[in-house]
Protein backbone atom coordinates (compact mmCIF):
# COMPACT_ATOMS: atom_id res chain seq x y z
CA UNK A 1 0.00 0.00 0.00
CA UNK A 2 1.76 3.23 -0.95
CA UNK A 3 1.72 6.10 1.11
CA UNK A 4 0.05 9.57 0.32
CA UNK A 5 2.10 12.34 -0.13
CA UNK A 6 1.47 15.80 0.72
CA UNK A 7 2.45 17.19 -2.76
CA UNK A 8 -0.84 16.65 -5.66
CA UNK A 9 1.12 14.22 -8.15
CA UNK A 10 1.10 17.33 -10.88
CA UNK A 11 3.23 19.45 -8.85
CA UNK A 12 5.90 16.60 -7.64
CA UNK A 13 9.45 16.78 -9.08
CA UNK A 14 11.69 13.65 -8.81
CA UNK A 15 14.56 14.67 -10.14
CA UNK A 16 15.76 17.80 -8.44
CA UNK A 17 17.31 18.70 -12.23
CA UNK A 18 13.73 18.21 -13.86
CA UNK A 19 11.52 20.67 -14.39
CA UNK A 20 13.50 23.64 -14.59
CA UNK A 21 14.13 25.82 -17.26
CA UNK A 22 17.39 28.14 -18.29
CA UNK A 23 17.34 31.57 -16.92
CA UNK A 24 16.30 33.48 -19.83
CA UNK A 25 14.63 35.66 -17.62
CA UNK A 26 17.14 36.34 -14.96
CA UNK A 27 19.67 36.92 -17.96
CA UNK A 28 17.66 39.26 -19.01
CA UNK A 29 16.83 41.10 -15.65
CA UNK A 30 21.24 41.94 -16.18
CA UNK A 31 20.39 43.70 -19.42
CA UNK A 32 17.41 46.08 -18.45
CA UNK A 33 19.77 49.06 -17.20
CA UNK A 34 22.38 49.16 -20.42
CA UNK A 35 19.13 48.52 -22.46
CA UNK A 36 17.19 51.14 -20.85
CA UNK A 37 20.54 53.76 -21.03
CA UNK A 38 20.67 52.98 -24.90
CA UNK A 39 17.27 53.72 -25.66
CA UNK A 40 17.56 56.91 -23.71
CA UNK A 41 20.94 57.73 -26.21
CA UNK A 42 19.48 56.77 -29.62
CA UNK A 43 16.20 59.30 -28.63
CA UNK A 44 18.58 61.99 -27.46
CA UNK A 45 20.92 61.54 -31.08
CA UNK A 46 17.33 61.65 -32.52
CA UNK A 47 16.20 64.58 -31.24
CA UNK A 48 17.92 66.94 -29.13
CA UNK A 49 15.23 68.80 -27.92
CA UNK A 50 14.28 65.74 -26.73
CA UNK A 51 17.59 64.68 -25.19
CA UNK A 52 17.10 67.69 -22.92
CA UNK A 53 14.38 66.84 -21.57
CA UNK A 54 15.90 63.07 -20.52
CA UNK A 55 18.76 64.85 -19.21
CA UNK A 56 17.16 66.89 -17.00
CA UNK A 57 16.16 65.05 -13.50
CA UNK A 58 12.82 64.02 -14.38
CA UNK A 59 13.94 61.92 -17.44
CA UNK A 60 16.46 60.43 -15.31
CA UNK A 61 14.62 59.65 -12.51
CA UNK A 62 11.39 57.78 -14.69
CA UNK A 63 14.78 56.23 -16.28
CA UNK A 64 16.27 54.56 -13.12
CA UNK A 65 12.56 53.61 -11.56
CA UNK A 66 11.86 52.56 -14.83
CA UNK A 67 15.12 49.66 -14.97
CA UNK A 68 14.44 49.08 -11.43
CA UNK A 69 10.93 47.70 -12.15
CA UNK A 70 11.65 45.96 -14.95
CA UNK A 71 14.56 44.46 -13.03
CA UNK A 72 12.55 43.19 -10.69
CA UNK A 73 9.63 42.19 -12.70
CA UNK A 74 11.99 40.16 -14.79
CA UNK A 75 13.14 38.67 -11.19
CA UNK A 76 9.76 37.91 -10.37
CA UNK A 77 9.32 36.37 -13.56
CA UNK A 78 12.09 33.98 -13.08
CA UNK A 79 11.14 32.53 -9.75
CA UNK A 80 7.35 31.87 -11.22
CA UNK A 81 8.90 30.30 -14.15
CA UNK A 82 11.22 28.39 -11.46
CA UNK A 83 14.33 28.50 -13.58
CA UNK A 84 17.45 26.88 -12.19
CA UNK A 85 20.06 28.97 -11.03
CA UNK A 86 17.92 31.67 -9.17
CA UNK A 87 20.79 33.42 -8.05
CA UNK A 88 21.01 34.97 -11.51
CA UNK A 89 17.52 36.82 -11.66
CA UNK A 90 18.42 37.83 -7.87
CA UNK A 91 21.51 39.76 -8.56
CA UNK A 92 20.14 40.97 -11.86
CA UNK A 93 17.82 42.76 -10.15
CA UNK A 94 20.35 44.36 -8.10
CA UNK A 95 22.25 45.47 -10.89
CA UNK A 96 19.16 46.80 -12.82
CA UNK A 97 17.94 48.52 -9.04
CA UNK A 98 21.84 50.43 -8.79
CA UNK A 99 20.70 53.15 -10.89
CA UNK A 100 18.32 54.00 -8.82
CA UNK A 101 20.65 53.76 -5.48
CA UNK A 102 22.92 56.26 -6.97
CA UNK A 103 20.11 58.75 -7.96
CA UNK A 104 18.77 58.51 -4.59
CA UNK A 105 22.25 59.42 -2.72
CA UNK A 106 23.30 62.15 -5.53
CA UNK A 107 19.86 63.52 -4.26
CA UNK A 108 20.57 63.06 -0.48
CA UNK A 109 24.18 64.34 -1.01
CA UNK A 110 23.14 66.97 -3.50
CA UNK A 111 25.71 65.80 -5.85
Amino acid sequence: MSQPTSQPLHNRVDSPGAGQRWPLLGTASWLVAPAILAAAYAVAQASPEMGRLLVGSAGVAVGVLASSVLGLLLTIGSRVRRERWPWVGIVGAVISALPLSLFLAGMLLRL
